[in-house]
């Protein structure tokens, strides 16, 4: 038999090797194309970014802003700072509009400007926590540059300045920067977050402001129900088959408005991705708000960022200290000069770093500047609006 000669040694495995090497090929390109296809990717999320970081900045930059007195340039290195947050009762907006004059007030009969909510706010960028000072519109201080006292809220009718003149001067708290909201403000920037959620243990009502919520419950509340949520001082709440007057006047409301707040983070959180939602709250926001000359928009943008995310829980509340007292005829709040030189003294160690205890130290806080008035009816214990002395429970909770 003639012996078959095998193949020559190797042929079949350089055939091999050449079949496989288109094989190799696309195995390589696949994960290539694929890197490409995500480098891609990150270049659009990176123009997009840049997009949206550019486009926030134009918006904010249309923000109007105001030339405020007294300000105080707040400490470098994410150190707390001390935003002065005011709700104005201007009823310029109103014109000739006779419902919103029903629902408003008439501005030739309501002249003028009052700060209808006085909040300290208090940023603590490293820690992100934020506390919030109310201070009672009522409360009846000396005024700068009058030489008399009033109602603290009556400095706020010559601009701004004074109104932080007062609160540096009289309670001794350093503002750096200031925000301004008017009462459609607050209901357009509401609306923008396409409302929030609030839940009513009762039915509410107050006729002044306009306030109507006809279910108890957690429910959306809208821009025009929220601004009259945080005006109302005449509230009644509907419980055992009849109306009740609510009787705490601006310490219930100043109750409210926390709870607000509280809500305003809440859906705040919930909207961030809905870049319909933020577009429209920061449209709300150039057209509503106004801030003051030294407030960047650049600053606004990343305090903005920094806090984004913040759980409502790491909002904290505070209201400043008075006793009930009758002048003239009329109701007003007086600072207790004790209490009051104990909370400042805790809102501005807040987000500040601890100091070591010394036998020697005193305390930088100075005690609130009062006036001595004939008053009548004063309260023998000072007013500390919290859930002991007042609970409220007709008042609405953030949900």
């Amino acid at each position: 038999m003639a012996s078959v000669n095998p193949e020559p040694p190797g042929e079949d495995a350089a055939d091999a090797a050449t079949s496989l090497e288109p094989m190799k090929g696309r195995r390589r390109r696949w994960p290539r194309r694929t890197l490409i296809g995500v480098s891609i990717l990150v270049v659009i999320a990176l123009i997009l970014g840049g997009a949206a970081w550019f486009y926030l900045g134009y918006r904010l930059n249309q923000i109007p802003r105001v030339a405020v007195k007294h300000l105080v340039t707040e400490k470098p290195n994410g150190a707390p700072i001390n935003i002065l947050l005011v709700g104005s009762d201007s009823r310029a907006f109103v014109g000739n509009n006779k419902k919103l004059q029903q629902q408003n007030g008439n501005p030739a009969v309501q002249t003028g400007q009052r700060s209808d909510v006085i909040i300290i706010v208090r940023l603590a960028p490293k820690t992100k926590g934020i506390e919030m000072l109310s201070i009672p519109r009522d409360t009846w201080v000396p005024i700068p540059g009058t030489g008399g006292s009033n109602r603290i809220n009556a400095s706020f009718n010559s601009g701004p300045s004074g109104l932080v003149s007062a609160i540096e001067q009289d309670f001794h708290i350093p503002i750096n920067h200031y925000v301004e909201a008017n009462f459609p403000g607050f209901s357009n920037v509401v609306s923008a977050l396409h409302g929030v959620y609030l839940d009513f243990p009762d039915r509410v009502k107050d006729n002044n402001s306009g306030l109507h919520i006809r279910k108890t419950g957690c429910q959306l509340v809208t821009g025009g129900q929220a601004l009259a949520l945080v005006r109302s001082r005449d509230l009644y709440y509907y419980s055992h088959g009849q109306w009740h007057y609510d009787g705490n006047g601006d310490f219930s409301r100043i109750r409210r408005q926390q709870a607000f707040f509280h809500a305003v983070i809440r859906r705040a959180n919930s909207e961030i991705t809905n870049p319909i939602a933020i577009s429209n709250f920061l449209g709300a926001a150039t057209h509503d708000l106004v801030v003051d000359k030294s407030f960047s928009s650049s600053e606004i943008r990343n305090l903005g960022l920094g806090f984004r995310g913040v759980a409502a829980g790491s909002l904290l509340t505070e209201v400043m200290p008075t006793r009930e007292a009758v002048y003239n005829g009329s109701d007003i709040l007086l600072p207790d000069p004790k209490l009051d030189t104990r909370m400042v003294a805790k809102f501005l160690a807040f987000g500040s770093p601890r100091q070591k205890k010394s036998s020697k130290a005193t305390s930088s806080t100075t005690a609130p500047t009062t006036t001595s008035l004939a008053v009548t009816g004063t309260t023998s214990v000072p007013v500390i609006d919290n859930a002991k002395n007042y609970p409220e429970p007709w008042n609405p909770t953030a949900c």
